[in-house]
């Protein structure tokens, strides 16, 4: 059987990349992702948006995400799923990481209206 690492997130930046660690060799980028569905009981729409971290060690996608996207711009980022632990103070802190093997980047359209699909 075949197993893949793969996730696809297509949503939109909130915040400024950032760099971190020793020469600036991590970047990250926060994108928002919205939920629509309609209740079943009211009938009424709704709406969540999750904020995801994503990250990457690779200088050029890193360059390319610093240069080139703002927050607000529409992103796609595929990727692979990652699991780290690390040790604060006496404790084993366990974490899921998102790290970005591709991404494209659109700036936000003029005329734009929302984004909620019908």
């Amino acid at each position: 059987m075949i197993s893949r690492n793969l996730f696809v997130i297509s949503g939109n930046v909130s915040q400024n990349p950032r760099q971190f660690g020793d020469r600036a060799s991590k970047t990250v980028l926060t994108v928002a992702v919205d939920e629509f569905w309609t209740d079943r009981d009211s009938g009424e729409r709704k709406k969540r948006t999750d904020f995801l971290t994503a990250y990457t060690f690779n200088k050029k996608i890193g360059d390319f995400v610093l240069a080139h996207v703002k927050p607000g711009y529409q992103v796609t980022i595929d990727g692979r799923v990652r699991s780290n632990s690390y040790e604060k103070g006496s404790e084993r802190i366990y974490t899921t990481d998102l790290e970005i093997l591709r991404i494209d980047a659109h700036p936000p359209s003029s005329g734009a209206g929302g984004g909620d699909p019908k």
